[in-house]
């Protein structure tokens, strides 16, 4: 059995989100991870929740006809992830129909500890309508306090850390100086939200990531690029499900340390996991494309992993619009819904950056005790 491979190299090069998600084909419905789950602190931790959600869709989306798009995805976490064991993917389709067809998927590591994820996906076909709704914001205007200089450049937001808690802040880093451990994929970067916050009520708080892709993904319609106007009528790729399932990856990522954050109790709670995680996407292809990062290390990031052949397709056209190197930014804008009973509730926007296209919404119902609390 071949090894998991790790996300970024002894050269501290990081694997780009392609080789993040890719998959080992066992049968026509059974695949297999190739590149391990991020670990905040290299297993002692479990895995990145946001790796088996993700990829969880994609091996769902290579048993459906090219055509069809991922547009809704609940998962339920059973058990942690072990960092330096394969994800064995096993996909049962529920129903084709014309417009939308369903798939479930059920994950294990150790066939012995039983599964210990599962989802279900619904994909559809590309739909026009002569309606358009959304809540339009200028997140640049709103944010502006936290921006400080940056709303342009969103890579000077530091990156997320590996834990966004006080405890691995300043217990776990002093004692570990060697920590190395950048998420793999994506950029992502955090905003300090604490002028926006400090004047605000727990459920009127927020967290922006900014988020971004690493490397290139394969080309997601034909014609590419797609008419803005939607003019021409697209062939969508299988493919077309990587970028949506980038952006599924970049959701979970630290979601669940809102709660204690928004609620000032970072010190006070004694357990967290996820246990369902939901995501529905709002807009078709065109607004869901991860432009190619370009071939530009950036001082403030570890530089991509990028590995010999031909310029994908997607990296041949330019982007308008971005950062100073052209990159093609999103942002999720986080906060707590709900908290009682052991549980609360994490909701989120995610957002074209540029354009204010409100692209998504999840929702990630977690495990949160807090100290003091009764035991059952």
């Amino acid at each position: 059995m071949m090894v998991v491979r790790p996300y970024f190299t002894a050269q501290k090069q990081v694997l780009p989100f392609d080789k993040v998600i890719e998959l080992e084909t066992i049968d026509d419905w059974t695949f297999r991870s190739i590149v391990k789950a991020y670990s905040p602190t290299g297993g002692e931790n479990g895995t990145y929740g946001g790796h088996v959600f993700a990829q969880a869709a994609w091996a769902a989306a290579q048993t459906v006809e090219e055509g069809y798009m991922i547009h809704n995805i609940t998962g339920w976490f059973i058990l942690g992830g072990k960092p330096n064991e394969h994800y064995t993917y096993r996909v049962k389709k529920i129903r084709d129909g014309f417009n939308y067809c369903t798939r479930s998927v059920t994950v294990s590591q150790i066939a012995a500890h039983g599964d210990m994820f599962t989802c279900t996906c619904s994909f559809k076909k590309e739909e026009a309508s002569s309606v358009d709704v959304q809540d339009t914001l200028n997140l640049r205007d709103i944010y502006e306090d936290v921006q400080e200089g940056k709303e342009n450049e969103p890579m000077e937001h530091p990156a997320a850390p590996s834990i966004d808690s006080e405890e691995f802040r300043e217990k776990y880093l002093p004692a570990h100086p060697e920590h190395f451990n950048p998420l793999a994929g994506l950029h992502i970067r955090k905003a300090d939200m604490a002028k926006f916050n400090i004047k605000r009520k727990p459920l009127d708080r927020r967290q922006l990531l900014f988020y971004t892709l690493r490397g290139a993904l394969p080309l997601p319609t034909a014609p590419y690029p797609p008419p803005p106007d939607g003019s021409t009528k697209l062939a969508l790729t299988r493919e077309a499900n990587m970028h949506a399932c980038a952006h599924l990856y970049a959701s979970d990522r630290n979601s669940l340390f809102v709660i204690p954050n928004h609620l000032d109790h970072t010190r006070d709670f004694t357990r967290m996991a996820s246990l369902s995680h939901s995501v529905i996407f709002h807009v078709g292809i065109r607004d869901l494309v991860m432009t190619a990062e370009p071939r530009i290390n950036h001082p403030d990031a570890d530089p991509t992993l990028w590995e010999g052949g031909a310029l994908p397709l997607c990296n041949l056209e330019g982007y308008e619009k971005g950062d100073k190197d052209g990159r093609k930014w999103f942002v999720q804008e986080a906060h707590l819904t709900r908290a009682s009973g052991g549980r609360a509730l994490h909701t989120s926007r995610l957002w074209d950056y540029d354009t204010g296209v409100h692209i998504a919404t999840t929702f990630q119902d977690g495990l949160v005790r807090f100290k003091g609390a009764p035991k059952l």
